[in-house]
């Protein structure tokens, strides 16, 4: 569907990215259900016919969110300043300090994202009729409810594999075999079923990830392979 193809333009890889980092670090902020909230908003709005299902009255919804979306960037633009000023007079590091920089750069890119997000509506309107307008608002809820998944299952993959890199560190593993692992596995459509057949030593289809094993021994291996399937138990 274009709008979904238009949708998935608009979330690139950069602002995921930066949200999966984002959530690493436990940061409260969640910029794809921020952006839910403001769109039930307008949902509400059609739904009880506060706002009527015609351009003129859609374009005007979107200028309002948008006058308060302004001065609430601004508000949150300035209490992340003064929150990050705080903690460098007090010469202590706390994880709001390590993900500032990908917090700011999301609350930068949000009022384009609404942006872009209002031109996709309204390109896709077929008919102005509050049915087709509403089916519009619900797949960018669903594609928008999919976008944090994702971003929460790369979160918890990275941090499950942040732990093992520091686990095999300390049993004298190179936990750079294990980033070439997961780089390879993250790329497959079954990684678990992939890893599956590496317990058995059935390299075949997965050549590739024999040869990222080739230096390791037998224990090694084994314990490798059982650390990345804690990783990636839920993807088959």
């Amino acid at each position: 569907m274009v709008f979904e193809d238009t949708l998935k333009d608009i979330f690139d890889e950069e602002f995921i990215k930066r949200a999966v980092k984002l959530k690493k670090t436990g940061n409260v902020f969640s910029p794809i259900f921020y952006i839910i909230f403001t769109r039930l908003v307008e949902i509400s709005a059609l739904i009880n016919d506060i706002v009527l299902p015609n351009r003129i009255e859609i374009e005007e919804m979107f200028r309002t969110r948008k006058e308060f979306l302004q001065l609430d960037m601004e508000t949150i633009n300035e209490t992340l300043r003064r929150v990050w000023i705080f903690e460098i007079k007090r010469d202590e590091e706390y994880k709001f300090s390590k993900s500032i920089e990908d917090l700011m750069y999301i609350v930068h890119r949000m009022r384009d994202i609404q942006k872009r997000i209002d031109k996709a509506i309204l390109d896709n309107i077929r008919s102005w009729s509050k049915d087709d307008i509403l089916d519009l608002y619900f797949i960018l809820c669903k594609f928008l409810l999919e976008i944090e998944e994702e971003i929460v299952d790369i979160s918890s993959k990275e941090m499950k594999l942040c732990w093992l890199k520091s686990f095999l560190k300390e049993i004298n593993i190179e936990p750079e075999i294990v980033d070439r692992a997961y780089e390879y596995l993250k790329a497959k459509n079954n990684p678990f079923a992939a890893l599956k057949l590496a317990e058995i030593n059935e390299f075949d289809e997965i050549k590739e990830l024999k040869d990222i094993f080739k230096d390791l021994d037998d224990k090694s291996r084994k314990i490798v392979i059982s650390g990345l399937k804690l990783i990636f138990e839920n993807s088959d």
